[in-house]
């Protein structure tokens, strides 16, 4: 008998699904692991990661957002020392030559279509939250990474679950001619209970939910004002907070994140006194003296001594990072956060609340996807510490039947699809790295392309199975079916036939002769003569068998006619490569290349990400020339900016828009409106804040949460950095450098991470 050991890594007894990653890992293999959220996919890329570098080789780690890659800087600095590991997002750039790189997959996706030679080291390459390929903004970064890293690199990829896995696998082992290894884990853990929640009902299940309201309905006596409580996030924490703290609630609006932190810590205090001591310590190390505090460090000191708090992008890094370290010291029993809490970030809790189920994407109000549920769902059940994790969902009962709450369901969860769209960089960079054959390939290795040649392989086999099915359905069928000699279509037109011209009779003499009595006389006169031929009769059984047939060819016709209708909406396989050339003939028109060959303008914007036209023309004009530092910074703030609704800004003469509007119009008279994006008004922060003002000063410009106001400030700084790697000039290089050291201080500055 053999007996078989359980198999540990630094201590911790491995699931299956580890184990079978780990054995993949260890055979060579690209690994793409989906499990769902906190089953411990984290420790296959720690295990990737301390093998790699304990062979003395070279490995990158890219996560979606800057929140994850700074936290994963932080734990690996703690794992393998800060000499180790290095971190590159853009406005941050630390240790850069170190064997264990962690930086944003936009950075990646730079590297790679620039060719960067620094790649040759690295021997693999870790996509953190690869199903982020699914994001209609930024989908496009991770597949043109995919595609173009180096052969001689693996990949790890790791993801909440699939509904798609294989697919996906399928496309990346295609696309790189090579075996990858899929591992997936279905089961959670610590398994999740989900549950709704009104104040008339308590917590409820989602058939119990719908059977009480109706019942409530069915009995209701007519009564002004609502039939049903108003309930709010007090109600449910009130419910919760005796048995499934710590809780994550989620808030799709950051301004009632902090709102609702607010009403609560007026009611509830979690916190006993020593525990009170060491978070106003921890607040008093992080930002000093109280004096010095802003109205926000004041406002989440007052919530988190009562063991509450508040987290979303708008707050500035050092705030995050604290509210971070107090809720992984257990000091937070319920945080109010928004979506982003959920990407990534490895704060599990008993508990995870939703304010609502419905959230604003940019353009409308609409339920939360399947897997946008359960990765934030997910979050809840503490390995090790809980039996079972639990969501509650906040319901309102007076809007049932206008507005019902969704039921989510994880075998309903969206295919990963692709969102591959083509920018004039891409273009720029294809043209100087590839041939015309090999651009051609490039498109055809997209994941849209695959996908929609595997649509049309279905659709072409259902198509076939339908007609073949069709021909047979005829067999019983006579040859007068279909016409107006069978009584199974005669009969009913008999009948309508018969039903119009008692209606023609009744209009009378008058009527008859009017536009729509003519019309009707027409129609009689046709189907008289469609009726013509009085069909023979059929027994009762062949009629009913006709009749049956006919219904499902009819059936199966219009089936075949919605098929050939996505057919013929498939995107062809040139499709992108028509739109490079559709692109390229722009750029020819704006002077970036001729001859196949690279202008220096072209040259310039291949190391351009953000409005690479825009920032290219603005560099080889004479606008730059005409503004001081601080004005340039303020230009630099401006573009690719893009306020959200409800934003306002100080109105102050910082610089002469005209030169940048004429360049736009150039830009968008030969590529369109959409080629181009700024907004000025954004300008008067960084002018302001390159001048000199204190944070305190440059917030009184704007209604911008201090986190935005740093993020504008640190975008800019991004910016300039790429124009840094893309212009020759010397005295251009030294002015950038002057203006990022303008930007780069004291609440701007890059953090201890």
């Amino acid at each position: 008998m053999i007996f078989m050991t359980e198999r540990k890594y630094h201590g911790l007894t491995l699931d299956l699904f580890q184990e079978e990653a780990l054995d993949a890992i260890d055979a060579g293999k690209s690994v793409i692991v989906a499990a769902p959220t906190g089953t411990g996919k984290t420790l296959v890329a720690d295990y990737l990661v301390e093998k790699v570098m304990s062979e003395g080789r070279r490995i990158i780690y890219t996560a979606p957002i800057k929140a994850l890659s700074n936290q994963k800087f932080k734990d690996y600095k703690a794992l393998f020392g800060v000499e180790n590991v290095g971190i590159l997002t853009g406005d941050v750039v630390l240790n850069s030559e170190a064997p264990l790189l962690i930086m944003t997959t936009e950075i990646f996706r730079n590297q790679v279509i620039t060719n960067d030679p620094t790649l040759q080291s690295v021997s693999y390459i870790i996509f953190d939250e690869i199903h982020w390929l699914n994001d209609e903004e930024r989908g496009t970064v991770w597949e043109e990474s995919i595609i173009l890293a180096p052969s001689h690199m693996k990949l790890l990829g790791l993801s909440a679950t699939i509904a798609n896995a294989h697919q996906l696998v399928e496309w990346i082992g295609t696309i790189r001619q090579e075996d990858v290894a899929l591992i997936e884990e279905h089961r959670r853990i610590v398994p999740l209970e989900y549950y709704y929640f009104s104040k008339d009902t308590g917590l409820i299940t989602y058939d119990k939910l719908w059977k009480y309201y109706r019942q409530r309905i069915k009995s209701a006596e007519p009564q002004e004002g609502s039939l049903f409580a108003p309930t709010s996030h007090i109600d449910l924490i009130k419910v919760i907070q005796k048995h499934y703290l710590p809780a994550l609630y989620f808030v799709f609006s950051r301004k009632q994140c902090a709102d609702k932190a607010s009403e609560l810590a007026i009611l509830t205090n979690y916190l006993k006194p020593e525990e009170r001591n060491q978070v106003e310590d921890a607040f008093l190390d992080h930002f000093g003296p109280e004096e010095e505090w802003s109205a926000s460090t004041r406002l989440l000191r007052r919530l988190a001594v009562k063991g509450i708090a508040f987290h979303h992008a708008g707050l500035i890094p050092s705030q995050k990072v604290l509210v971070e370290e107090l809720f992984l010291k257990r000091l937070i029993h319920v945080l109010y956060c928004t979506e982003t809490f959920s990407v990534g970030i490895n704060y599990p809790v008993r508990s995870v609340c939703f304010d609502s189920l419905n959230k604003f994407d940019g353009r409308n109000f609409r339920s939360l996807a399947n897997h946008e549920f359960f990765q934030m769902s997910g979050r809840a059940g503490r390995r090790g510490l809980d039996e079972r994790g639990y969501s509650f969902a906040l319901v309102d009962l007076n809007y049932m039947e206008k507005s019902p709450p969704p039921r989510f369901n994880m075998d309903r969860l969206e295919p990963l699809t692709s969102q591959f769209k083509l920018s004039f960089n891409t273009v720029l960079n294809l043209q100087l790295t590839l041939t015309l054959e090999q651009i051609q390939i490039y498109f055809q290795k997209s994941f849209a392309a695959h996908s929609n040649l595997q649509t049309h392989g279905y659709l072409v086999a259902e198509l076939a199975q339908l007609e073949e099915e069709f021909g047979k359905k005829g067999e019983h069928v006579c040859k007068h079916a279909d016409s107006y000699t069978c009584p199974v279509k005669y009969l009913p037109k008999k009948t309508e036939l018969d039903r119009l011209k008692r209606s023609y009779h009744a209009l009378g003499p008058r009527r008859q002769n009017r536009v729509y009595g003519r019309e009707m006389a027409r129609k009689i006169k046709n189907w008289e003569k469609l009726l013509s031929h009085v069909p023979q009769k059929c027994p009762n059984s062949k009629l009913d068998l006709c009749e049956k047939e006919n219904k499902q060819r009819r059936k199966l016709q219009q089936s075949m006619v919605d098929i050939r209708k996505e057919l013929k909406a498939l995107p062809g396989q040139d499709y992108f490569f028509n739109e490079f050339q559709y692109k390229k003939n722009q750029l020819i028109q704006l002077g970036y290349i001729r001859d196949d060959e690279l202008l220096p303008r072209g040259e310039c914007a291949c190391h351009i990400y953000v409005q690479e036209l825009l920032v290219t023309e603005l560099i080889f004009s004479d606008v730059f020339d005409t503004l001081n530092d601080d004005q340039l910074n303020a230009l630099l703030s401006a573009i690719d900016f893009e306020a959200r609704k409800n934003d306002y800004f100080q109105r102050l003469p910082v610089l002469d828009w005209t030169p940048v509007q004429e360049l736009s119009s150039y830009i968008q008279s030969v590529c369109g409106t959409d080629s181009v994006r700024y907004d000025p008004r954004v300008s008067v922060i960084v002018y302001s804040w390159s001048q000199g003002l204190s944070f305190p000063e440059v917030q009184r410009l704007s209604n911008l949460d201090e986190g935005d106001i740093i993020s504008v400030i640190r975008r800019t700084i991004d910016l300039l950095r790429q124009m840094r790697d893309a212009v020759k000039e010397p005295a251009l290089l030294q002015r950038l450098k002057v203006c990022m050291d303008k930007l780069d201080r004291d609440e701007a500055s890059v953090l201890a991470l």
